[in-house]
């Protein structure tokens, strides 16, 4: 390890990193791919995986979610974030936090140039990583999902940002020791901040619907049951007509869509963790195993025993 390196190693450790964010690095890729109804999209096999992106067209995908969490550093651009039925604006220097199975989706218009840094995040890396802290915590929405920081604290974000995406383009001796420390030290900065800060913080433009956010809280925690449209708007004292169209107008999805989305997230969660095609079927609420193999043929391109994974699905990258 070089000189420079240690020295920014130990910059991490000693949480006092206060360079200067120049132009950043050239995009990686361009993100064109506009994603059809409510799907989960992208797919995340280590810890964390970092995009530097760059695009001046329209940006509009439909709503989607992903398995694992996201962070968004938006360098340049001003456009909206939708993300769990709230609408934020954001502009250049906003960080956006988006939680694993919270739907959203970005807006930006054709003109100026749209650029962001995206990191993902496994789930499983950030229960791991919080020895004396929940790192999900500032992902749950309860602050809002968009930080406005200081012109301090913007300055050390994307410093660590920038820092990151050196180390993991290079070959250098420790480069993921190196990673793995500005990856939690930019996330414990994020949650000090937006957890513990006193400064307000952008608000949404238009407010979560509660009574639709109240029916995907219930469908989360019903998916193994059998639930019926009529069962449901009675649950919730509505028409069934105007609760289908409600929740469509509100997160782009219809019920059904909804359910199926998550009920195929779930069980390939469960097959992950070494549950049989079968079982991991009729526990994640499908009533017949055809019905699912279809479903997840189309989703994701393997019937639920195939190969079609990580080696496919590791280069795509979704917003």
């Amino acid at each position: 390890m070089n000189m420079q390196s240690v020295l920014y190693l130990l910059q991490i450790l000693l949480f006092g990193i206060f360079v200067s964010v120049g132009t950043p690095s050239p995009a990686i890729s361009e993100w064109g791919i506009f994603m059809s109804d409510y799907q989960k999209k992208g797919f995340l096999t280590e810890d964390f995986r970092l995009f530097h992106l760059r695009s001046s067209g329209v940006t509009r995908p439909e709503f989607h979610y992903h398995e694992f969490y996201k962070v968004l550093l938006l360098v340049s651009g001003s456009g909206s974030y939708t993300v769990e039925g709230c609408r934020y604006g954001v502009q250049s220097g906003d960080i956006v936090l988006v939680g694993s199975h919270q739907v959203h989706r970005p807006e930006f218009e054709a003109g100026a140039v749209y650029e962001r840094i995206i990191l993902y995040l496994s789930p499983e890396f950030l229960r791991r990583s919080g020895s004396d802290c929940d790192l999900t915590a500032c992902f749950s929405g309860a602050r809002g999902h968009v930080l406005r920081p200081d012109e301090g604290l913007r300055k050390k974000l994307f410093a660590l940002a920038e820092l990151l995406e050196r180390e993991l383009s290079g070959e250098e001796y420790g480069r993921m020791v190196l990673s793995t420390a500005a990856v939690l030290r930019l996330l414990v900065e994020v949650g000090r901040s937006l957890l513990e800060g006193e400064a307000p913080q952008p608000g949404p433009l238009t407010p979560a619907n509660e009574r639709v956010a109240a029916i995907i809280r219930y469908l989360d925690r019903h998916l193994a049951e059998d639930i019926s449209i009529d069962d449901l708007a009675e649950q919730f004292y509505l028409s069934k007509y105007h609760m289908m169209r409600l929740f469509r107008r509100e997160t782009g999805s219809t019920i059904h869509g909804y359910l199926t989305e998550r009920r195929l997230s779930l069980a390939r969660e469960l097959m992950r963790g070494g549950m049989n095609a079968t079982d991991a079927c009729f526990r994640s609420g499908w009533r017949s195993y055809s019905s699912f193999t279809r479903a997840y043929g189309k989703h994701y391109g393997s019937t639920p025993t195939g190969r079609r994974d990580a080696a496919a699905l590791a280069d795509e990258t979704y917003e």
